[in-house]
């Protein structure tokens, strides 16, 4: 069981890990995976792209656009934050940036979870079937942000929140981060999942 908890934002990450895509690059002989594709492009080195089942068929999740610098200037991911290890009565504080949106930069973005996570397919196939709880971005979260205005932080684009357990162990963390925003006058809707786990301590 767990209690969930919005977060003013925490900028020191020193006991937190971040998702680094040259760390999980890996070679498949389908498309499930991370995958590297050349482009027609001198100063494209890679496009590196994330593919997951979801719901039983293949799924372009995140997309990396890397130049000769091994820079990445383009593309559609996210980055998380969230601390290695916690201990049972504390708050485990989790941070989710839509860093490259796939709409455009005044999009929004907000977090899907499981209320139990137990009960989320491994697919995600049943995600319509049961229960969520939904963190909204730091813009729409109902919170005062306005001392982070002058940051130059996109507000828009994270959301942040705690989760407190009530039993020790690993932890698997897993949901989806919905961009939504409005093009030519169309609504539009993108979807990354994510799956990550975090060690309570008793």
């Amino acid at each position: 069981m767990r209690e969930t908890f919005l977060l003013i934002l925490f900028l020191s990450i020193l006991s937190c890990k971040s998702d680094n895509k040259e760390n999980s690059l890996t070679e498949t002989k389908d498309r499930i995976g991370i995958k590297k594709f050349q482009i027609m492009d001198e100063n494209i080195k890679d496009s590196i792209v994330e593919y997951i089942k979801i719901d039983g068929k293949e799924y372009t999740n995140q997309i990396w656009i890397v130049d000769k610098n091994n820079d990445t200037v383009g593309g559609n991911y996210y980055e998380t934050y969230i601390m290695d290890t916690t201990k049972l009565g504390e708050v485990t504080k989790l941070q989710f940036t839509l860093t490259k949106p796939t709409i455009k930069w005044e999009s929004d973005m907000f977090v899907v979870l499981p209320l139990e996570e137990d009960k989320l397919a491994k697919d995600f196939s049943n995600l319509s079937e049961i229960k969520l709880d939904t963190f909204h971005s730091l813009k729409n979260d109902g919170i005062s942000n306005d001392k982070l205005l002058d940051l130059g932080l996109p507000l828009n684009h994270i959301a942040e929140f705690g989760i407190e357990y009530s039993t020790s162990g690993k932890k698997r963390i897993r949901g989806l981060i919905v961009e939504r925003g409005k093009l030519n006058g169309k609504g539009y809707e993108r979807r990354l999942f994510f799956d990550k786990s975090v060690y309570v301590k008793e």
